[in-house]
């Protein structure tokens, strides 16, 4: 089963939860299926539009992914990590 790893800046929809084992074939799926547990949590990494949102970066297995990589497949041990990237100025 695929695991989503959660930066503390988006631990909130999650209580605290870091990681977290999903049923997805994808990373979409993956992301979505967290959002099915901990409602809120996807509107955090993905906007209205089904892109990535600006300040996030995804990781699977440590390597990064781009926006329209999204619908790639995962193993059941893949890990998908999730970078916030923060943003001033």
């Amino acid at each position: 089963m695929p695991r989503v790893i959660i930066p503390p800046p988006f631990q909130g929809p999650t209580r605290g939860q870091g990681e977290i084992k999903v049923e997805g074939s994808t990373i979409r799926e993956c992301l979505e299926a967290v959002d099915a547990e901990y409602t809120g949590f996807l509107a955090q990494v993905v906007g209205e539009d089904g892109a990535l949102q600006r300040f996030v970066k995804l990781f699977v297995n440590e390597e990064q992914v781009l926006d329209e990589s999204l619908d790639m497949r995962l193993g059941i041990d893949d890990e998908v990590e999730i970078l916030a990237a923060i943003g001033g100025g």
